[in-house]
């Protein structure tokens, strides 16, 4: 493959890598509380791929899953794991499908979290499959490989054997450090679901106010989803969804679902029953009037008609 051709070959990539950076921009600013430290985009060139192609013998340029690039750094593992939720988002609205999601840790200390995506049609305008490698890493892995890239990663230098063990090492501690510091961050979470009032409703805060109001545990692929939609809604502060999760008039709705008699009611009344109290609030609350004249046509489709005999001919009867 020729540079002519290859230019040609990556046009594909350069679309399709052009619309996840427009989308992932919208999804950065619906969704607050992502410390995103850098985020930067890049096309393998051709002398790169050339060079990667020869290095390794058995692999053909059209086979690399890296002409196309994402690195996103932040600041823990949870916003790790919200900005692979926008992917996996993506690939249950059929966008595009997830070809990898791992972990990777090399044995020279390279730390990150790589998923590498597919796209076709609207995406890439091209019958050609599409593919772009996404790294996630917090700002300490960021460092490490950063350091490790500028040293080690290509370089002409031979360093002693216990010189390499002494690097490696920094990568377990860092590895420690982020531990704690995602505990910490449960801290910080803490006191601005509790005192920030007019904060920005983030999927961190969604989830310790589900908590504290609800008394339920909130998975965070869903807390990402839900708070999107909350935003949304202008529902965009801690304080708003306080109050929507305190509405007495949702609770009443709630009840009057509960207390359905008839026959035909009770499969409304199991419904909600079996309802976690966070799905309630979202499906019925955020829809609060057109519930409640809902419920009201359905009680009074139900309610029990009184008999009215209608006088009959006694006399001719018996004739």
């Amino acid at each position: 493959m020729n540079i002519t051709e290859y230019l040609k070959f990556r046009k594909p990539y350069e679309r399709a890598l052009r619309q996840l950076l427009l989308e992932l921009d919208f999804f950065l600013e619906e969704v607050k509380g992502v410390n995103v430290y850098s985020l930067e985009s890049r096309l393998k060139t051709y002398e790169s791929a050339s060079e990667k192609s020869r290095k390794f013998t058995k692999l053909n340029i059209s086979d690399m899953q890296d002409i196309a690039g994402i690195r996103i750094v932040v600041a823990t593992f949870e916003e790790v794991d919200i900005l692979a939720r926008f992917l996996s988002r993506k690939a249950d609205s059929n966008d595009l499908i997830i070809e990898l999601d791992q972990p990777i840790q090399k044995s020279n200390g390279y730390r990150a979290r790589h998923i590498v995506v597919k796209f076709q049609g609207h995406y890439s305008r091209s019958v050609h499959p599409t593919r772009i490698e996404i790294q996630l890493q917090t700002i300490l892995q960021h460092a490490y490989n950063f350091i490790s890239r500028a040293w080690v990663y290509k370089s002409e230098h031979t360093f002693p054997k216990d010189w390499h063990q002494s690097f490696r090492e920094i990568s377990q501690t860092l590895a420690q450090l982020d531990i704690s510091i995602s505990k910490l961050q449960e801290q910080v979470l803490a006191i601005s679901a509790s005192d920030g009032d007019n904060d920005p409703l983030t999927p961190f805060s969604y989830q310790r106010i589900v908590a504290n109001i609800l008394s339920e545990d909130m998975d965070l692929n869903d807390s990402v989803d839900i708070a999107r939609m909350l935003v949304d809604i202008g529902c965009d502060t801690n304080g708003k969804l306080k109050l929507f999760l305190s509405n007495p008039d949702i609770l009443e709705l709630r009840n009057r679902f509960l207390n359905l008699k008839s026959k035909q009611m009770q499969g409304f009344s199991v419904l909600v029953s079996n309802m976690l109290l966070h799905s309630f609030y979202l499906i019925f609350g955020t829809r609060l009037e057109g519930c409640k004249e809902m419920l009201d046509q359905l009680e009074s489709s139900f309610e029990p008609k009184e008999l009215k005999l209608e006088e009959t001919d006694v006399s001719s009867s018996a004739s």
